[in-house]
């Protein structure tokens, strides 16, 4: 009997594995932190979260993630010298860190690559000013100042084809295509003059940012003639130490909008300019009645 069951003991005994802590702290830190930064993301663009709040809410979420996944990174180097278990939750924390950190690893890039700017604009020796934005502009936004040499610098020379631009119409029907354009681009018009007596006209409106929906304010400005007209237009964030170029792809979506509707407008002038095709009137053909009538005579001679 003794025996037997030792014998029935042994047989049924398992070989437990542990499972390693650090995989299961990584997994939930991950996860964590990546519904903390979805949620800052929701609350920032729909619900009114103040984009200072954000922007810590957003760092903190990004310093969480890297911290799951050098925990998960940790946890596997002890799992393939101690054999413990826990390698899937690990794996799952990389991915989803890398998932929360993908947007910010693309902004870093292009913080790298593009200047340190938040103010972009067509002749910085002839900045645009606010009115009525000015107003609206919060009390810790970044200031709304000339810019200096330094930045003039390093707008040309990262971004050399924004200028402004000379058009040959006047400058009532240049207005009202730059209306046109900043409508279909979606910005919210704050202050419209149309160019009176003095031939400037002058618009104020904010744009937001797609992912994060951040505030950025710009400035038009169209000044000319009954012949000439020139284009001004000055866009800059509210917040941050850094656009990442997206003011400039602003200002360059507008210009896009109005050259679509000047040749849009140029098609026109040329279709209703092209001379009319002539109709051309097809005359039936005459009858052979010439030959019947010589038929007819022959018979009656025989």
């Amino acid at each position: 009997m003794t025996a037997s069951y030792s014998m029935d003991r042994y047989s049924t005994a398992r070989l437990e594995t542990k499972v390693a802590w650090e995989a299961k702290w990584a997994r939930r830190i991950a996860l964590f932190f990546l519904q903390l930064l979805i949620l800052t993301v929701i609350l920032h663009r729909f619900a009114g979260l103040g984009t200072p709040a954000a922007v810590n809410l957003i760092g903190v979420s990004v310093v969480g993630l890297w911290i799951a996944i050098m925990i998960a990174l940790v946890s596997l180097i002890r799992i393939w010298f101690g054999g413990q278990s826990g390698a899937a939750q690990d794996f799952a924390a990389i991915v989803l860190g890398m998932i929360g950190l993908a947007l910010p690893v693309l902004f870093l890039s292009k913080a790298l690559l593009l200047p340190q700017l938040t103010d972009v604009q067509t002749t910085p020796a002839d900045a645009l000013q606010l009115t009525m934005l000015g107003e609206e502009r919060p009390a810790d936004a970044n200031p709304w100042a000339n810019p200096d040499v330094e930045q003039a610098e390093l707008q040309a020379e990262a971004y050399g084809d924004i200028g402004p631009v000379l058009l040959e119409r006047s400058a009532p029907e240049v207005f009202t295509m730059v209306n046109e354009a900043v409508a279909r681009l979606g910005w919210t018009v704050v202050v419209n003059e149309t160019p009176g007596e003095s031939g400037v006209g002058r618009i104020e409106a904010t744009d937001r940012t797609m992912i994060m929906g951040y505030t950025d304010d710009i400035v038009i400005r169209v000044k000319g003639d009954d012949a000439h007209a020139l284009i001004d237009i000055r866009s800059a964030s509210r917040y941050g130490k850094n656009d990442f170029g997206a003011n400039a792809d602003r200002i360059r979506a507008f210009y896009g909008e109005v050259t679509t509707a000047l040749e849009k407008g140029e098609k026109t002038v040329l279709e209703q300019a092209a001379p009319k095709q002539e109709e051309v009137v097809v005359q039936p053909k005459p009858k052979t009645v010439k030959k019947k009538v010589r038929r007819r005579r022959a018979r009656r001679r025989r």
